[in-house]
């Protein structure tokens, strides 16, 4: 197989307008199948038998799945290219929706779930294309760019599979998104190229073991990746407890939860879409992490110490910026940082650590939560998520000396 490719421009962007197009809206779409199966997907689990139990093991099987495969598909990526990878995992994602519609049993709801997991790495590796088309000035941008698409369609997603579900049943939701999943797969088929990457060695490229620990070796790259997990953990927490803590306090149920999610997710695309190539033009990837830090740190230290309902529009907007800003710097900076022929399997490990912290997260935020309503602060898991956020600063500090 060839695996030699033209080095992108050092001045100007390879991505032209059409190819962009085409990755955001393969971006966009994979997204919004993931979303609409999102609202119902506890309806229907429990509709088939299942308890709040094993409701939490069909999220996690998936989140297990996207651990143990993403940085695997990804790191596949480097080795066979970014369009060679992600049509079949587009496929397999079409598939995963259309078990899920069938399903009529709970084995065949994990069995959907699981094969949806290991599809997960399509956004890492459409990362990893814009990272072979981009110089490092621009990256932040089209990364930007890219996560936004992903915020936007799971906003959009869950309003069509509430209101789907709600109207139509289960079955049809699912097929609608199996259907967007082959659509995205035919589109990307015939209007994505394969990217032109700088040469790369074949041996550098396999996805072995020697290649990992090639990677893992770079200190600033375990730095990040620390960093990516740890914050990780913190926005589960804010999702896990979000919910009961509204229910506890306000006597909030889903539809008002769904409104602050919405908010929060608005504001994230904003920031990720227009705000952020603005600061990016005068701050460095590594400050601006460490200003997105600092604002979600703080936003959930508000909401541990304060329970008044009007706080919630600015501290949303606070967590929002913060969120926003800091998973699109570190996704740039890990890409910066990692070797050129490891551009896929690097982001797939930041990835797979966001997927273990969606599986481990969930039940450590429900214990905090009830330990804190226990001892009467109902905000106590925000305030722990908040020391975890906050406990990253020395690392990118740390980063921050390296780099001068």
């Amino acid at each position: 197989m060839d695996n030699s490719y033209a080095a992108p421009p050092s001045d100007k962007a390879a991505l032209s307008p059409g190819t962009l197009s085409v990755l955001l809206s393969v971006v966009f779409f994979d997204n919004l199948g993931y979303a609409i199966v999102f609202p119902y997907l506890f309806f229907f689990a429990t509709s088939l038998g299942a308890d709040a139990f094993v409701y939490g093991l069909i999220l996690s099987a998936y989140s297990l799945m996207a651990f143990l495969f993403t940085p695997i598909v990804a790191r596949l990526s480097d080795r066979y290219g970014r369009r060679t990878i992600l049509l079949p995992a587009l496929l397999f994602s079409g598939l995963s929706y259309i078990t899920f519609g069938l399903a009529n049993a709970l084995w065949l709801l994990f069995l959907g779930r699981m094969i949806a997991g290991t599809t997960a790495a399509t956004v890492p590796v459409a990362q990893a294309y814009v990272a072979d088309v981009t110089t490092e000035k621009q990256r932040l941008k089209y990364l930007g760019w890219t996560s936004a698409a992903g915020g936007l369609a799971f906003i959009v997603g869950q309003a069509i599979g509430g209101v789907l579900s709600g109207f139509f049943g289960y079955a049809l939701p699912s097929f609608v998104a199996a259907g967007l999943a082959f659509a995205n797969l035919i589109s990307a088929y015939f209007f994505l190229s394969e990217p032109k990457r700088s040469r790369v060695d074949p041996e550098k490229s396999a996805p072995t073991l020697a290649a990992l620990k090639n990677v893992l070796r770079k200190r600033e790259v375990l730095l990040l990746f620390a960093v990516y997990f740890m914050f990780f953990i913190s926005f589960v927490f804010l999702q896990t407890v979000v919910p009961p803590w509204l229910g506890t306090l306000f006597g909030y149920g889903p539809l008002e939860t769904s409104y602050l999610f919405a908010y929060i997710g608005v504001a994230v695309v904003v920031t990720q879409a227009l705000v952020l190539p603005r600061l990016a033009r005068k701050r460095s990837n590594t400050t601006l992490a460490f200003y997105g830090i600092v604002l979600l740190g703080l936003g959930l230290l508000i909401l541990g110490a304060f329970s008044f309902l009007f706080l919630l529009v600015f501290v949303g907007a606070l967590i929002a910026v913060g969120f926003g800003i800091l998973i699109t710097s570190l996704s740039t900076l890990i890409s910066l940082k990692a070797p050129k022929e490891a551009q896929g399997g690097s982001l797939g490990i930041a990835w797979s650590l966001a997927a273990l912290a969606q599986t481990i997260g969930p039940a450590v935020a429900a214990y905090s939560f009830a330990v804190g309503v226990s001892v009467g602060w109902v905000g106590f898991a925000f305030v722990l998520a908040a020391v975890v956020t906050l406990s990253t600063i020395p690392l990118l500090l740390n980063l921050k000396k390296h780099d001068s």
